[in-house]
């Protein structure tokens, strides 16, 4: 559907504007074609959509090849690119946007829909009125089928959802919270091609377990600008195949992605201030208790500020001293074993893209 507002948001772009959508996918059989058909019916004109096959065994490439005939139109365009074997998420979707022609980029989990058929018209108009390197939209509903799915709210701080703007609009204090919670569904993203280019794509060797949280800190952390809109325009499905549904094995690699993140910003200097950013939250944090989800980085975070007690005032000491015995006697802190955490830590330190991250952190920090 094209409505006046899609007329105008068009008309503010040049001619060789085109917007991607790369969607990884494995062994998704069942869901490609949904999430095919939905880029197809964006409003939005030039768009192309690259299905990264992720070394699927099922008759996910065959979908997706008819497919690349029946939804023939002009303006649209469906690639499919073969990896050959299953490397994970987060390379596919490298490999996605390596490919990827447009001036924007947006990624589609293989089992979502975009449910707004303007929903990349309208993020293209803001991103180019507000400059944005990437937006996201506040909004997404989930469940098994869109017809019972409820509507999320998703934000920095529970319950506290109108504070959300000091986040959005603050780099350093949106990688603080972000050690903690990420409130930004992947499949609502879009970043603009040369961001990515220059700034860091995903991590390949995240392979499937917080990629996108992971990049969000490194955007955060070399201050790109975003833009959050208001609005629910992704379907998010849930379903017993999701990895996000292995509790142990999320808290395990998040816990790798911002625990590395922690050491570069002790390494370049910056962990003192991203701490003293999220000290006025830390009780809204612990209250919730999400340093339960977060037990290495609760521990390190904890145990810097009992360290460095006359940097902070006796308040955050004592929930410090309190958290800190709390996080260490609790199952998610127990249940890591803690010589293969420092290995497999120490591995994806070694990663190409973090290197590369590490170095341009150390020049923004010289500007």
């Amino acid at each position: 559907m094209t409505n006046q507002s899609t007329r105008i948001n068009n008309s503010e772009m040049s001619q060789d504007s085109r917007v991607s959508v790369v969607i990884p996918v494995y062994n998704g059989q069942e869901f490609i074609q949904d999430a095919v058909q939905s880029c197809f019916r964006q409003a939005y004109r030039p768009i192309e959509v690259l299905v990264v096959n992720d070394g699927s065994t099922d008759a996910t490439a065959a979908k997706a090849t008819d497919l690349q005939s029946s939804l023939s139109s002009d303006g649209f365009r469906l690639r499919l690119i073969d990896i050959g074997r299953n490397m994970g998420a987060a390379n596919a979707l490298n490999v996605g946007f390596s490919e990827a022609r447009g001036e924007y980029i947006c990624w589609l989990s293989a089992d979502d829909l975009f449910i707004d058929d303007e929903k990349t018209s309208k993020q293209i108009a803001q991103m180019i009125r507000s400059e944005a390197d990437w937006s996201y939209f506040k909004n997404y509903i989930a469940g098994p089928t869109p017809a019972t799915a409820r509507l999320v709210k998703s934000s920095y701080l529970p319950k506290l959802r109108m504070l959300d703007s000091l986040f959005i609009h603050n780099p350093l204090r949106r990688l603080a919270l972000l050690l903690f919670i990420n409130p930004v569904n992947g499949s609502s993203v879009m970043i603009k091609r040369n961001a990515a280019m220059q700034y860091g794509q995903f991590d390949s060797a995240t392979r499937n377990i917080d990629g996108d949280g992971d990049l969000w800190m490194r955007y955060s952390a070399q201050r790109l600008k975003l833009q959050a809109l208001s609005g629910a325009t992704v379907f998010y499905r849930e379903h017993g195949k999701q990895t996000s549904k292995k509790k142990d094995q999320m808290i395990y690699g998040c816990e790798l992605t911002r625990m590395r993140m922690i050491r570069v910003l002790e390494k370049t200097g910056m962990l003192e201030r991203t701490i003293k950013t999220l000290v006025p939250f830390l009780p809204i944090l612990v209250g919730a208790k999400k340093h339960y989800e977060r037990p290495m980085v609760s521990e390190h975070l904890f145990t810097y500020i009992i360290g460095n007690k006359s940097k902070f005032n006796w308040i955050v000491f004592k929930i410090s001293q309190k958290s800190l015995s709390e996080v260490r006697n609790h199952w998610n802190y127990l249940n890591i074993n803690k010589d293969n955490f420092e290995r497999d830590l120490e591995s994806l330190e070694r990663s190409t893209t973090f290197k590369q991250f590490e170095m341009r952190l150390m020049e923004v920090m010289e500007k």
